[in-house]
């Protein structure tokens, strides 16, 4: 093949310069240097800066599930006397779901209260 015609390809002498200077390059192993007073100026760095505050941040979903405690409660007994104990009454249908979903919200409150007060 004729490098004239190809001007993509290097012509061979060429390629092989640049793969042993490649090589030679890649072969080199960098001598890493640090600074004698680099920890220093790091601690003086460090020490410049002042220290952030931490910001409190709303707790939005205790806030949440107590309104949702207090409406399943009125909810309990608004639905107490048209239910009676039939697994075909909606009524009591009803009761048994927002008494599981108000023992969900105490246990979900307990154990973030518990959670935040070990922090």
């Amino acid at each position: 093949m004729n490098n004239r015609d190809n001007k993509l390809t290097p012509p061979r002498d060429l390629a092989a310069q640049l793969d042993a200077r490649l090589t030679a390059a890649l072969e080199q192993k960098p001598e890493p240097q640090i600074p004698a007073d680099f920890a220093a100026r790091v601690a003086t760095r460090a020490a410049a800066q002042p220290q952030r505050r931490r910001r409190n941040l709303p707790r939005f979903g205790s806030m949440i599930a107590l309104v949702s405690l207090l409406l399943a409660a009125i909810a309990l007994f608004a639905l107490a006397p048209y239910a009676a104990p039939n697994l075909r009454s909606l009524s009591f249908d009803a009761q048994l779901a927002l008494l599981t979903e108000v023992a969900f919200i105490g246990w979900w409150i307990s154990r973030t209260s518990i959670s935040r007060s070990t922090r």
